[in-house]
């Protein structure tokens, strides 16, 4: 996990990035400010020059006119050129950003820092997603504007000094960096609020999401939620930006501010007035003077540009916490082989584990054995810890107490991704891809070419064959409704595509197999051809089988029962029958049902 020190500046840190992520685009940027910081030179200069020609210097008017247009050519030439430059800069810096939070958020093996909020608020961060959010490349066109602005503002006080006097540029331009540093502080302050702490705008973020995505189209408009999340996101919007305003705006440091600006301008504006007045200052020098005081304003707060830098900067530190990450399950020094495991048994002893931030037990001290080649179904109420099994075998989080053993060796002596490709597991959640049909199936042995004939076996198996003739494309049909010529599936049909991914997993080694309710949004005919289905599917594979329906339970070679996060019973479904115990009350209320129906002739 990252250290908890606090996070750089993200414009610092942008900065320092940038020629490690595109070195010749940054070159070439800077090249270019510094031609638009030129250009910003020579107009003052070219004013002063038209001013002497204006006073009787005649041959200024030429000095003059070359430099204004050398002026205006700098700004009208470079400036499509920097655009295009700041442009695909960004874009780099967006995709080495997303680079880094995808590999930092992958690299732990297990998930459990996908439970720690803090970390969860760093990739959320580093997303720039959220209400009034920018995203990296933002940052990039506001650097590209503050840096030659900033030059700009050295220039003119260096002008300044030259034509007026050298404690000129002392006084004023403190003045401006003095108020613009006030301010910055301020801006951070409310990047800060934005990023996390104002709970207003995450709400006006959930609210908006409600209703621009597919996933609640149907509820907002069934259940006529139009007004309400309109009125919702607007309260929640106009209270978390009142909040930031209010955070942001220190009104007493806002009129000091006013006065000392106020008095830096007077202190300058005074003497040079009086000195032209006397003859003591040229119309050249003191038309330079003024432009360059003008140009002080360069120095201090520069609004928009330093709000969005900093708000869209604010990603590039989020990004490097999470590309941080390390490990959380670390590798054995000489792991064992995993090929043709498990010969002999997998036994969970006295194993607990706790989710983090929970404080109860999911499981607590259990003991269970599930002997190599066989079937296991595991049953018990919500909560009880049956899906937590599948993930702890996976090695998603580890045991808090107790040991995982495969064929007598710790889970913990075997490399995670070796032993992961032993496993074929359909989650109770599993993933809908909006992909095509033959890459959904595919990602059961993603590391292998896909062949038709292993296709069709695992989709004839899983019980998705011959859905796939009914799609647009075939195999190749995107399994959404937002592409051309894609396509929607119903619950059941992802139900069985998932099963025929895991049971590609089989074709291609994988020995263990766990389904989580597998059966859970499958219509009536389609679980009765998994029943007939299942002893083939099973076949000589380790079987793992979670589910509320006893139908499917039944046919497993032996029965687990979870309560209080251990095994309450264990045995065959007639011996557990025969103990009268909780399976045999469980299975007598499901069966209930079906036996009224039969003893009144609607079976």
């Amino acid at each position: 996990m990252p250290a908890t020190t606090s996070s750089p500046n993200g414009a610092l840190l942008l900065l320092r990035q940038l020629p490690r992520i595109a070195g010749t685009l940054t070159f070439v940027l800077f090249v270019l400010i510094l031609g638009q910081v030129l250009g910003a030179v020579l107009l003052p200069l070219a004013a002063g020059r038209l001013v002497a020609a204006l006073t009787g210097v005649e041959a200024a008017i030429f000095a003059g006119l070359a430099l204004l247009a050398a002026s205006l050519v700098l700004d009208v030439v470079l400036d499509p050129i920097r655009s295009m430059v700041t442009a695909r800069l960004g874009t780099a810096v967006d995709a080495a950003t997303a680079q880094r939070t995808i590999e930092g958020a992958l690299r732990p093996r297990g998930i459990a820092h996908l439970d720690d909020p803090k970390v969860a608020d760093a990739i959320e961060q580093a997303r720039a997603i959220g209400v009034g959010s920018f995203p990296p490349r933002e940052a990039v066109a506001a650097l590209a504007g503050l840096i030659p602005l900033r030059l700009s503002g050295i220039a003119a006080a260096v002008l300044l000094g030259w034509a007026g006097a050298w404690w000129m540029p002392l006084v004023l331009g403190a003045a401006w960096m003095l108020t613009g540093h006030w301010q910055e502080l301020e801006i951070r302050r409310s990047v800060s609020a934005h990023s996390g702490e104002v709970a207003q705008l995450r709400q006006a973020a959930y609210l908006r999401d409600l209703a621009i995505t597919p996933a609640a189209a149907k509820e907002v408009r069934l259940f006529g939620l139009h007004s309400w999340l309109v009125a919702g996101f607007t309260r929640s919007w106009w209270a978390g930006m009142t909040e930031l305003r209010r955070t942001s705006i220190n009104k007493g440091k806002h009129s000091a501010a006013i006065l000392l600006l106020l008095i830096g301008h007077a202190a300058v504006i005074g003497p040079l007035a009086f000195w032209a007045a006397a003859g003591e200052l040229s119309p050249e020098r003191l038309a330079v003077a003024l432009q360059a005081m003008l140009g002080l304003f360069a120095l201090g707060f520069a609004g928009d540009l330093q709000w969005t830098l900093h708000t869209a900067s604010a990603a590039i530190p989020a990004a490097r916490t999470v590309g941080a990450l390390t490990d959380d399950i670390p590798a054995p020094a000489l792991p064992r082989l995993v090929e043709g495991l498990p010969r002999q048994e997998i036994r969970f002893e006295r194993v607990s584990f706790r989710y983090p931030g929970d404080t109860r037990p999911v499981l607590d001290e259990l003991d269970l054995v599930l002997p190599a080649g066989s079937s296991l179904a595991i049953v018990g109420d919500n909560g009880a810890g049956k899906s937590t099994i599948a993930k702890l075998l996976a090695g998603l989080y580890r045991p808090d107490g107790g040991r995982i053993l495969i064929d007598g060796h710790d889970l913990a002596e075997y490399d995670l991704t070796d032993w992961r490709r032993r496993l074929a597991v359909v989650f109770q959640d599993f993933v809908r891809y909006p992909l095509p049909v033959r890459d959904n199936i595919g990602f059961g042995a993603v590391e292998t070419p896909v062949r038709e004939a292993e296709l069709i076996t695992a989709a004839r198996l899983g019980g998705f064959l011959g859905i796939e003739a009914e799609l647009p494309k075939g195999w190749d049909t995107p399994l959404s409704g937002e592409f051309a010529e894609g396509a929607d599936l119903s619950g059941g049909q992802w139900q069985r595509l998932a099963l025929s991914r895991a049971l590609y997993a089989v074709r291609h080694g994988a020995g263990v197999l766990v389904l989580d309710e597998p059966t859970a949004q499958l219509d009536v005919r389609a679980e009765h051809d998994l029943y007939a289905r299942f002893l083939e599917i099973t076949q000589d594979i380790t079987t793992i089988l979670v589910s509320h329906r006893f139908a499917t339970v039944r046919l497993a070679d032996r029965i687990a029962v979870l309560r209080d996060g251990r095994v309450s019973e264990y045995g065959t479904h007639a011996e557990l029958l025969a103990a009268d115990g909780r399976y045999a009350r469980m299975f007598r209320v499901q069966s209930a049902p079906f036996a009224a129906a039969e003893g009144n002739g609607h079976a």
